[in-house]
């Protein structure tokens, strides 16, 4: 009976770097490679570049979206197809659920607040009767007396 002792190999997979910062893109490669030996394409075209990380100044969605390839026998790509703004802001899923929350709740408070304060002012106010004064008419429709009809000449 032969006994053999199996090795385990485990390789970790490198993966692009991808950081955007306001307009800009720079995408860092996944080899450990010298700077100078990488080089960068786009679409199967030679990317001009200075450092080993690549960085797209002014990124557009349409002119700067391909596949990028930084590799000497390019094994791996990585499409990349991002939107960019000046002033993003990312926002967490959490704070704006939160957010929502608290604004459909503070509205419901004042709705209530404004239904309770209205609801008992109509109770403390007594209606007021006015008799007719000197020289005016009474007010509403007399129950006693229908009003006169109206003249057909006019």
């Amino acid at each position: 009976f032969e006994e053999t002792d199996e090795v385990t190999q485990t390789q970790t997979l490198k993966t692009y770097k991808v950081s955007i910062s306001g307009k800009s893109v720079e995408l860092t490669c996944p080899e450990d490679t010298v700077p100078e030996e990488i080089t960068w394409k786009k679409d199967d075209k030679p990317v001009p570049h200075f450092d080993k990380p690549l960085l797209l100044k002014d990124f557009s969605e349409i002119e700067n979206s391909g596949y990028y390839t930084c590799s000497k026998d390019e094994k791996r790509k990585l499409y990349l197809k991002a939107r960019v703004c000046e002033n993003c802001v990312e926002a967490d899923l959490r704070v704006v659920a939160t957010i929502i929350v608290v604004d459909i709740c503070v509205t419901l408070g004042l709705l209530l607040l404004v239904y309770y304060c209205s609801k008992s002012r109509k109770a403390r106010t007594v209606p007021v009767m006015r008799g007719a004064g000197a020289g005016s008419r009474p007010r509403g429709q007399n129950r006693e007396r229908p009003p006169p009809v109206p003249n057909p000449d006019y």
